[in-house]
């Protein structure tokens, strides 16, 4: 195991995430303001319709070229060529079906628009996607972190113009056109002289079963990002769909955070799976406590602070998306809580199990969001997302202490509660004042008693210090 080389690439997808994320997240809360809740629901709409469907381009194989070749790098060439090839022909045919699909669904003129130009767009994207999993492969994910900054930057960018020069909902989608179709020719450049892909046709439809756990997945635990949107678009009207989608989104630009901080220990975790399940639960038990220490006390920050965040980031605009905001924040510790106990049923060769309990949540979902609609309006989608949430995380727990071994994270969370109760308390008492000023005297209090309180986050806490002290 070279901890050298995990730590390089953890630092660089650490330090490219945040900061492409910091960059996604205000260009994102400018488009918000700009747009209004109609137009934005528009927007929300195109995107989450298009999202959707490029999930299909992707039928595993790009992971399970990540899992096979993570050890042996010798069929990286095949699998690689195979995995672009099969892509690219359901990345056409994906698109084709959003062009037909987005006439019965009765959007807008505005909206079509948006999904033509959008459609192109993610088709690139998607190989471009495979890409950053060759890197993962051949743990280069400090490359793959540099191009996906970059992208973000790009469309961060090149929608700020769009928007000091006025012009409409429309044009911020051809800067995402424009961006990836530009990335894919930079990738192209960047692998021709690293490795020589080829098809090779007699294993395609053995890699397509092989990567269909992974894909199918992948398909439903995205999906379940965009169903809750994609259903209010074909309910509800777009002033709606931008009031819950300026809530939801303010969550979702955090969801990121497990999988950046898990993503260099695939390879790691891939091949403890095989040979050493202690390590793999050690390993697990610990990535489980530190997510739940970021996951739980974000999400009781967001909640207790929901009103004037709101007020503050949307320039008053959207304060109907209060309440939503309210109801959505305990999704990311939810969604942080469950997402190493998932990892541990894909890295152990439990694929379809985790694949069943996503593709569950999403038909239990649409349910719940036609039964509590009507009942609750838009709120009753968020607490139907909160709802499945809790389903996930008790079905991946309940597998993974059955069907792989004896998992032991209640004893990682009571030193987290309690500091997040003492961090809740601080932003309640200090809600007067500016959202950011409350938020950063809370987190404050939060960490020095998780200091105080938890040997593993006073090494944490330790480490850090002494890396600051160096510099």
């Amino acid at each position: 195991m070279d901890t050298r080389l995990i730590a390089k690439n953890a630092a660089a997808l650490g330090i490219s995430g945040v900061l492409a994320k910091a960059i996604a997240a205000v260009v994102g809360i400018f488009v918000t303001r700009y747009l209004g809740p109609g137009p934005f629901g528009d927007y929300s709409t195109a995107y989450a319709f298009v999202g959707t469907f490029i999930l299909f381009a992707e039928l595993g194989i790009s992971q399970l070229m990540v899992q096979d070749c993570s050890r042996n790098l010798a069929e990286l060439p095949r699998y690689f060529g195979n995995t672009l090839f099969v892509k690219s022909v359901i990345s056409i045919v994906c698109f084709l079906l959003m062009v037909i699909f987005m006439f019965p669904a009765g959007y807008n003129t505005s909206t079509k628009e948006m999904v033509v130009v959008l459609g192109v767009a993610v088709s690139f994207n998607a190989l471009n996607q495979s890409v950053y999993n060759y890197y993962q492969a051949v743990q280069k994910l400090y490359l793959a972190a540099a191009f996906q900054f970059l992208t973000t930057f790009l469309i961060g960018g090149l929608t700020i113009a769009v928007i000091f020069t006025g012009m409409g909902v429309v044009a911020i989608t051809f800067t995402h056109l424009f961006t990836y179709i530009l990335i894919s020719v930079l990738l192209f450049f960047a692998l021709s002289r690293e490795i020589r892909p080829r098809v090779e046709r007699s294993s395609l439809m053995l890699m397509v079963r092989n990567g269909l756990p992974f894909g199918i997945h992948r398909i439903f635990y995205n999906v379940f990002f965009q169903l809750s949107i994609l259903v209010l678009s074909l309910t509800a009207s777009n002033v709606e769909v931008g009031i819950y989608s300026a809530a939801y989104k303010l969550v979702l630009m955090l969801i990121f955070l497990p999988s950046l901080m898990t993503s260099a220990l695939y390879p790691v975790l891939y091949q403890l799976g095989e040979t050493d399940k202690d390590g793999h639960r050690n390993t697990t038990e610990k990535v489980f406590k530190l997510l739940s220490g970021i996951g739980i006390p974000g999400s009781i920050l967001i909640f207790v602070l929901a009103g004037p965040l709101t007020t503050w980031l949307y320039a008053g605009k959207f304060d109907e998306s209060i309440p939503i905001l309210m109801i959505v924040s305990w999704f990311f510790a939810l969604e942080c809580m469950s997402f190493s106990l998932g990892d541990v049923l894909t890295t152990t060769n439990h694929q379809w199990q985790r694949t069943i309990v996503q593709g569950s949540a999403l038909v239990l979902m649409f349910i719940l969001i036609m039964v509590l609609n009507p009942l609750f309006g838009i709120s009753g989608t968020a607490y139907a997302l909160i709802i499945i949430e809790i389903f996930i995380f008790c079905g991946y727990y309940l597998l993974v202490r059955k069907g792989v071994y004896k998992i032991r994270i209640w004893r990682q969370l009571p030193s987290i509660v309690f500091a997040s109760l003492l961090m809740a308390g601080t932003a309640w008492l200090t809600n007067s004042f500016h959202p950011l000023i409350s938020a950063v005297m809370a987190g404050i209090i939060y960490c020095l008693a998780l200091v105080i309180l938890d040997r593993d986050f006073r090494k944490i806490g330790g480490f850090v210090i002494q890396k600051g002290l160096r510099k």
